[in-house]
């Protein structure tokens, strides 16, 4: 449990040691959260006004393009309905996709290299598959996803049902209730998969060497509700890559999986931020969280980021590698954004002065797109920490 009273905004600034740029979050707005661009200084340089109405609201996954539209995913709470958006530098809506009713829009966006967008959709378990179930709630309802391809014409041009391809034998082996704090319908019973991020692989040295699974375009996906990333062949749609892990007993509840793009200290090697939400094969792993970097050909742990009860979030949460060799780290479930250095060393620390905080965050350069370019560069005030 965090402290009642405490420093907020920037804590930590060592700008000789920093990524120094942008970093995309969720900011206050006049009657609704916004998305915002802020300076390491923690002062709002750019924002996105986002639509107050219940029908648009939510956005768990903001990314900035390069050139400068932001990329936006919005979900209703009572997942019904969502959409994914595009909007210009100036506010302006100029794309926007809604799948048809029965598909739940959630937890992650993404922009290809050919221009289409990756969205992971919540749907039904068709009865004929859930019927096989032992779990008499699981034969009743049971939702799994399915990760959709969208052209800029809003065609669906590929898909992936995950009921087609895994177990319906293969579960969670720890089950929320029912009645847990999310709601009967985001419990492990029922929630069977609960996919939270997919990224299209980037052009990377293992396919360069040979190695087809990693054939730039195949989908990398995390399951939460399984503890497992997957990666799924995009010609063959069969899963080729798997890694559960065995830090501190394997993953748990993990998120924002993701292969290092070429260019980037670590490229090629997938990131992962494992919340420790649920573990049941060492407590060591219980109140703490880890960022892993992985080596996907060895399966070996090359670097992680663990401060054991000091550094948790057992939901949501993301990071980033960044050019300088420095990670990002959103601690989402205490409010902390965090830059760190390769030896472990915060170097930059900004906590949320507000509630709903971000559920991911992301570092851009100041040259990232013309219009961060425009904006200049920032005064850089170091900030020594409160002790």
């Amino acid at each position: 449990m965090p402290v009642t009273v405490y420093p907020k905004g920037t804590t930590i600034y060592c700008p000789e040691k920093c990524f120094n740029g942008y970093s995309l979050i969720l900011v206050p707005g006049a009657d609704n959260m916004d998305a915002g661009l802020i300076d390491m200084n923690g002062a709002i340089v750019h924002r996105w006004t986002m639509a107050s109405e219940r029908k648009k609201a939510g956005f768990p996954r903001l990314r900035l393009l390069p050139d400068g539209r932001l990329l936006v995913l919005r979900s209703v709470g009572n997942r019904i309905v969502g959409y994914a958006q595009e909007f210009d530098w100036d506010g302006a809506l100029v794309w926007e996709y809604s799948p048809p009713a029965g598909l739940w829009p959630h937890h992650d966006i993404e922009k290809t290299a050919t221009g289409n967008t990756l969205l992971i959709c919540r749907e039904l378990v068709p009865e004929a598959i859930r019927a096989k179930a032992k779990e008499p709630e699981r034969r009743a309802k049971l939702y799994a996803d399915v990760i959709q391809e969208i052209s800029p014409d809003k065609q669906v041009v590929w898909e992936w049902h995950q009921y087609d391809h895994l177990d319906i034998d293969r579960k969670a082996s720890v089950f929320a209730s029912p009645a847990w704090w999310f709601g009967p319908e985001n419990n492990t019973l029922v929630d069977w998969v609960h996919t939270n991020t997919i990224q299209a692989l980037p052009p990377n040295r293992w396919f360069d060497a040979g190695d087809t699974r990693f054939k730039p375009g195949n989908l990398l996906m995390s399951s939460r509700a399984l503890d497992v990333v997957l990666i799924v062949d995009r010609d063959t749609k069969q899963i080729v890559w798997e890694y559960t892990g065995d830090y501190r007993g394997g993953l748990s509840g993990q998120h924002d999986s993701h292969m290092i793009e070429k260019g980037l200290p670590g490229e090629g090697n997938i990131l992962i931020f494992d919340n420790g939400a649920s573990p049941t094969k060492d407590l060591s792993h219980c109140g703490a969280s880890f960022v892993l970097e992985i080596d996907p050909t060895t399966q070996k742990v090359v670097w992680v980021y663990d401060k054991r009860e000091q550094f948790h979030s057992n939901f949501t949460s993301s990071c980033q590698r960044l050019p300088n060799g420095n990670t990002l780290i959103l601690e989402s479930a205490h409010s902390r954004l965090f830059e760190v250095a390769r030896e472990c060393e915060t170097v930059w620390e900004y906590v949320f002065a507000w509630q709903p905080h971000s559920a991911r965050a992301y570092r851009y350069g100041y040259d990232f797109c013309p219009q961060t370019r425009a904006l200049g560069r920032p005064e850089e005030r170091p900030v020594a920490p409160a002790f």
